[in-house]
């Protein structure tokens, strides 16, 4: 039996530099279709919405079209 995206957990994808250090999160909601960005500590940086296929920053201003969350990450 399916469960509902509502109840589904959000998938999670560790940054990491070259290092090996973690420098931040993605999480992918999919009940919302938004993914968001962390940094390693834990703080929002940005949000990339795929159905309207712009990335925007912590207080919400448009960055850009397509996902430019990696480039919000590692900045």
């Amino acid at each position: 039996m399916d469960t509902p995206a509502y109840q589904q957990p959000a998938a999670v994808q560790i940054i990491r530099d070259k290092r090996g250090v973690i420098v931040g999160h993605f999480e992918t909601q999919n009940h919302t279709k938004k993914t968001i960005a962390r940094d390693a500590h834990g703080l929002l940086v940005g949000q990339y919405d795929h159905r309207a296929n712009v990335t925007r920053d912590a207080r919400g201003v448009l960055v850009g079209s397509g996902n430019l969350l990696p480039a919000l990450v590692l900045r």
